[in-house]
């Protein structure tokens, strides 16, 4: 599989944005917050988001967070379902590693893509 990070995998417009905070499933952690939303075509590319409050540090701080949590989430990416915009949410005061947000990616992730458990009803 194609691992390279393409532009097209990363949601850039405002709209997008939007769309995600506010019809998005949402799962934390205590690294992270992922929101998670089907795209119209399941057959797209997974594409990602980063959203990192000012409350998180300075602008190098902020941009290394970025920069991180994208390549996590390229490293990862084939591990997801194609067809899901994501939208990652660091929480501040947290020291964000590689290793770390790749992990909490990949249960957030499936957390989310498998939606709630199913009861079953006995009657």
């Amino acid at each position: 599989m194609d691992q390279r990070a393409d532009k097209k995998l990363r949601v850039t417009r405002r709209k997008d944005f939007s769309r995600l905070f506010e019809q998005g499933q949402r799962a934390s952690d205590g690294l992270l917050t992922l929101f998670g939303l089907p795209m119209d075509t399941q057959t797209a590319p997974a594409r990602v988001g980063v959203a990192v409050s000012k409350r998180c540090g300075n602008a190098v701080r902020r941009n290394r967070i970025k920069r991180l949590s994208r390549e996590a989430f390229r490293l990862i990416r084939s591990e997801l379902p194609t067809g899901w915009d994501f939208m990652i949410v660091p929480r501040p005061g947290v020291d964000v590693t590689l290793t770390a947000l790749q992990a909490s990616l990949r249960n957030l992730g499936v957390r989310l893509t498998q939606g709630p458990p199913k009861t079953e009803t006995r009657g």
